[in-house]
């Protein structure tokens, strides 16, 4: 992940410890095996017990150079 020299060190009084946290961390690659492990450690689950609109979601890759607003 390149550094943007315009960032701020240190974190806002106002800015919420974890949007922080989510804006400092490292992107994930798309191109990770699917049997791997969440980006936060949990196993993958299991597709044939997901909600199909949910399973379509979570498959969703965003790129590295994509805007993404939520």
């Amino acid at each position: 992940m390149t550094v943007d020299p315009t960032d701020p060190d240190e974190i806002g009084t106002e800015t919420p410890e974890d949007d922080a946290a989510e804006q400092r961390a490292e992107a994930v690659p798309a191109d990770r095996d699917e049997d791997d492990a969440s980006a936060d450690g949990r196993p993958a689950a299991d597709p044939a017990e997901a909600d199909e609109g949910d399973a379509v979601e979570q498959a969703r890759a965003v790129t590295l150079d994509e805007d993404e607003y939520r």
